[in-house]
């Protein structure tokens, strides 16, 4: 399975929930779900957020090396599920790429059930509060999530 995140920029909320996701799919062993990144506006080659960087030292995970990418086509289509952070991200991706429709989740549904999604906010150059937020519930939807995904590829395998 590939998933992909996509924000505005992939050097904050994005670049974040891969990381979180690679260190959950690694401790859950579940090296058969490939993770990615990528921004709707996105300069290329832009470094990470130094802030989120931190968050991950704080956490114990060694921030990956990372260049921020635009979203292209070929990123959609690689991707079986693609976790969007605004509603907005999803109605710009369905309006360029309309097949990606039925593939695109808002990562918030992670935070809520299945109640209405929040979206996360942008914190890039907002105050230590938008960051300490957007890390949370980034944090709370990248374990919800990966418990999903392990849970559905067990159901998958012994089904």
């Amino acid at each position: 399975m590939n998933v992909l995140f996509v924000c505005s920029g992939n050097v904050s909320r994005s670049f974040l929930a891969e990381s979180l996701m690679k260190k959950e799919m690694e401790a859950l062993d579940r090296g058969s779900i490939s993770v990615s990144s990528a921004g709707l506006f996105a300069y290329p080659g832009s470094p990470p957020d130094p802030v989120m960087v931190e968050y991950l030292a704080e956490k114990g995970i060694q921030a990956p090396q990372h260049q921020a990418r635009r979203l292209a086509g070929e990123n959609v289509h690689w991707a079986d599920l693609i976790l969007v952070m605004e509603k907005e991200h999803a109605r710009l991706i369905e309006e360029s790429w309309p097949e990606a429709k039925g593939k695109i989740e808002l990562l918030g549904r992670y935070i809520s059930g299945d109640q209405t999604p929040d979206d996360i906010i942008d914190p890039y150059g907002g105050s230590p509060y938008d960051y300490r937020l957007a890390q949370a519930q980034i944090t709370m939807a990248i374990k919800s999530l990966a418990k999903a995904l392990a849970t559905r590829q067990e159901q998958d395998f012994h089904g």
